[in-house]
């Protein structure tokens, strides 16, 4: 039976590819033809009858197929299997001669993330030591959408010159490619702020990170990271305590955002609200009040913190000394 990919242009590339993924779906009697639809520089590498015996092989692992997703231009097409019996992700890629009859002239198996890789980072960073002299600040901006974290933290982020990175720009730069439609897109985005605020932190500089984090799994790994630095996570969470505010906000912001998205789901909002984890430790702040205000007390958060981080004798305090503002 052949193996059909729907919902995809057919490209003479999509149809080679189909054919390599009735091999891995073990049909029976494939291969026979292989002579025909390989290119004669593929046959140089290995023998038709060899590369249906690898292929048959690999099938005892994949069989029966679960593509989890394709992509397919007119030379080269893609799909991505997710039901390997090492429990990893596979991506089988298939090129072929842009000239009739458009035979394979390479094709490629690989894990999602190939061996030999160096490890990921780690979900909590205790026990990690960073050699460096004079730590900087790890600043995170939090809060629903709508409550005007990015505004103030782009606000601070001008006034400080400590560089900011936000969640949303780093996602809609992957639109492009596909982001829209990833498995995981927050999961994506906090191991992109990670990496980024762990590189700021390992040359001695600081970072503001702008997400929402309602997870607590992502705040406590955070806060691992700033302690592996010397430092210690100041956290902020804005609020708009006044939901006609919060709602108009939400329907009107022109944010400009490369591939992202302008306004939000009010009711998408209040659900994430409602079950909005409180933060120990954060100050809280109500985006009500003048942006130039807010900005000051913000500012003077970093300093006073920096200098009891200063006052231990250049080594920082990890206990929490960040106060509660009122709402």
């Amino acid at each position: 039976m052949t193996f059909t990919v729907t919902g995809v242009a057919r490209t003479m590339a999509l149809q080679r590819l189909e054919w390599v993924l009735d091999g891995l779906n073990a049909a029976a009697g494939w291969g026979h033809d292989a002579a025909d639809v390989l290119d004669a520089g593929f046959l140089e590498a290995i023998a038709p009858t060899d590369y249906a015996e690898l292929t048959g092989q690999r099938a005892g692992d994949f069989a029966p197929l679960h593509l989890t997703a394709v992509e397919a231009g007119d030379h080269t097409a893609r799909a991505r299997l997710g039901n390997h019996t090492d429990g990893a992700r596979y991506w089988l890629t298939c090129t072929v001669d842009p000239n009739p009859p458009h035979r394979i002239l390479s094709t490629s198996l690989q894990a999602e993330v190939p061996d030999g890789l160096t490890p990921r980072l780690p979900m909590d960073f205790t026990g990690w030591q960073m050699s460096v002299e004079r730590p900087g600040q790890l600043i995170v901006f939090a809060g629903v959408p709508g409550t005007g974290k990015s505004t103030l933290a782009d606000a601070v982020g001008r006034e400080s010159g400590i560089p900011v990175f936000a969640m949303d720009w780093l996602l809609g730069a992957l639109t492009p490619f596909g982001g829209r439609h990833l498995d995981q897109p927050f999961d994506i985005g906090y191991e992109l702020l990670t990496t980024l605020a762990l590189r700021q932190l390992s040359l001695g500089q600081s970072a503001i990170l702008d997400a929402p984090v309602e997870d607590e799994l992502v705040r406590r790994r955070w806060s691992t990271l700033a302690a592996a630095a010397g430092t210690s996570l100041t956290a902020f969470v804005t609020v708009c305590d006044d939901p006609a505010v919060h709602r108009k906000r939400l329907a009107t912001r022109d944010r400009g955002i490369p591939g992202w998205h302008q306004g939000g789901d009010w009711a998408d909002v209040t659900r994430r609200l409602a079950l909005f984890p409180v933060w120990p430790g954060a100050v809280i702040l109500d985006s009500r009040q003048p942006l130039a205000d807010t900005v000051a007390t913000v500012l003077a958060e970093l300093r006073s913190g920096e200098e009891q981080e200063l006052g231990q004798g250049g080594q920082p305090d990890h206990h929490d000394h960040r106060a509660q503002h009122s709402r």
